[in-house]
């Protein structure tokens, strides 16, 4: 389209450069000049005049009529004679477009014919000329109206045919007019492509009468007329609907396709890692025989043999670091035990204990039996976490031993809830604290102290304290007890609560612990926090019952 009109505008150009150029030369032919300064002009040179015209007409077969206007508005030569009609809204129009463009042609587009009162539409060129005579400083001194049969211009529409068969090609001039179009046109729809035209937009689409339409303008520089092109949308992309509709379902397979291709490669890469994934898991609840099966050779499949070798070296450790070193340890213990032979010790101090009471040494008698129970209870059983009833008996029996070595000087109270005996504790947890109140507590007393037991739960956790009314320890001595406690290593004083709070913490978590109070003279209290896990009904009946120091 563009280039159509582009070829109607330089057709256009050619046509009118050649009538200016023609114009140009009337405009200085002297006899010309002579008429137009009103001078009596011979036969002779009135016939050079028709002459001159003549040979113009032949060359430009579209030449429809030439006028001479002199100064005065007055006709003073026409090419076709006439019987003195003029057209005097036309001849006004001529006359101002000369005065305003002096120095050049101009076209006032199409209109009537200035001469003749029926006729055809033409196309008007108005062009100035000067006269050169004496007196005369060079205005205007008549005026040169010519004018064109507008067919000229439907030929070079034809001449650059229409390449679709609903296109519309139409030479408006300046005052909006058709000059020319092979086929009609509405005028409410050439105003619309005006207005747009006016506002700068050379390629624009437009709906008329239902239909989308393109449209495509140039403008003429010489002439200021305008051509346009207009094609229905239909017959620009005669197959539209079905191109649309074609690549609508190509551009869906397309997708469809992606979309398949893109869940192949994300399945391929991300199975592989959903395996190392759902191993990991199986890791972490402590499977270390778990092996991905793999058939790739790429990054991931060297991903996953690594990490099939890497948990098959972890479960070689732990199998021989671990596994090996606790049976050997257990191997230890019990060779231990069977060295000691704790059923022998056992009933070698109950005979020892009988032959006492015999004799009437009872108080001997009894720490015979206790020292018995305390064997007894530190090296039977292989369990880590005992019922409280078993650690309270336990205590009630190393409490025995010394009430019997301190005499009056030890007094003793222990409040334990029912509900608590049948909680698990680790095994051994008490008899640290208890000796330590005794130690710093009790024995640097001249009168002798107390020491209570309480235990009790609260919000569904065991809380054991070990409380004594000894000397206490200031502020100072307080905080150095509890960083020697809390901290990995300490002083030796202080390594039996210490490893209670640390069997606490790695049995049940950092929540759990040890926690220490005490004043100068106001004694000290040490709590043991731990979770209250209990027994089943079975085997807390088991608990029941326990044995009293004398």
């Amino acid at each position: 389209m563009a280039d159509t009109i582009n070829r109607i505008d330089i057709d256009i150009n050619t046509w009118v450069l050649q009538v200016v150029r023609l114009a140009e030369n009337t405009s200085e032919n002297q006899a010309v000049m002579e008429l137009l300064e009103n001078k009596m002009i011979t036969k002779q040179q009135r016939n050079y005049i028709d002459e001159w015209f003549d040979n113009f007409a032949q060359v430009f077969v579209a030449v429809s009529d030439i006028h001479m206007i002199d100064g005065d508005g007055q006709i003073r030569y026409s090419y076709v004679p006439y019987e003195g009609y003029v057209d005097k809204e036309r001849l006004k129009a001529c006359t101002q477009e000369a005065a305003d463009w002096p120095d050049r042609e101009t076209w006032l587009g199409i209109g009537r014919p200035l001469c003749r009162e029926a006729g055809e539409d033409v196309v008007t060129m108005v062009r100035a000329v000067n006269a050169q005579g004496e007196g005369n400083n060079g205005g205007a001194e008549g005026i040169l109206v010519i004018e064109l049969n507008p067919d000229i211009f439907s030929g070079l529409l034809l001449n650059n045919h229409s390449m679709f068969p609903n296109q519309y090609t139409l030479i408006v001039d300046r005052n909006g007019d058709i000059i020319s179009t092979n086929k009609k046109v509405g005028h409410t729809w050439l105003d619309e492509i005006e207005d747009r035209f006016r506002q700068g937009i050379r390629k624009f689409e437009l709906r008329w009468e239902g239909k989308d339409y393109y449209v495509c303008g140039q403008y003429n520089g010489v002439t200021g007329w305008k051509t346009f092109s207009i094609v229905s949308l239909n017959d620009f992309f005669p197959q539209a609907s079905e191109l649309q509709r074609a690549v609508f379902t190509m551009v869906a397979v397309a997708v469809l396709l992606a979309a398949v291709v893109i869940l192949l490669i994300s399945y391929t890469f991300t199975r592989p890692i959903g395996k190392l994934m759902t191993a990991m898991k199986e890791i972490e609840k402590g499977d270390f025989k778990i092996q991905v099966v793999n058939k790739s050779r790429d990054e991931i499949g060297r991903l996953t043999e690594s990490f099939n070798f890497m948990v098959s070296k972890i479960d070689h450790l732990v199998k021989e670091v671990y596994q090996e070193k606790i049976a050997q340890k257990n191997a230890e213990l019990e060779a231990l035990q069977a060295q000691i032979n704790p059923h022998f010790l056992y009933n070698t101090l109950d005979s020892i204990s009988w032959m006492l009471m015999d004799i009437g040494a009872d108080d001997i008698s009894d720490v015979v039996v206790s020292l018995g129970d305390i064997l007894k209870y530190s090296i039977h059983g292989k369990d880590v976490l005992v019922p409280l009833n078993e650690e309270v008996q336990y205590i009630e029996s190393y409490l025995c031993i010394q009430k019997n070595r301190l005499e009056d000087r030890l007094c003793t109270s222990m409040e334990i809830q029912k509900e608590t005996r049948a909680c698990m504790v680790p095994k051994l947890i008490l008899q640290p604290m208890v000796e330590n109140a005794i130690l710093h507590g009790i024995e640097p007393m001249k009168d002798g102290g107390r020491v209570r037991i309480t235990a009790g739960l609260e919000q569904q956790n065991l809380l054991i304290t070990i409380e004594d009314n000894g000397p206490g320890m200031a502020p100072e001595e307080l905080e150095q007890c509890r960083a020697a406690v809390y901290s990995e290593s300490g002083a030796t004083d202080s390594i039996g609560m210490r490893n209670v709070h640390r069997r606490l913490c790695l049995h049940f978590g950092k929540e759990y612990g040890l926690a220490i109070e005490s004043g100068h003279q106001e004694g000290t209290i040490v709590t043991l926090r731990m979770p209250g896990t209990r027994l089943s009904a079975e085997q807390e009946q088991e608990t029941d019952g326990h044995s009293d120091c004398g």
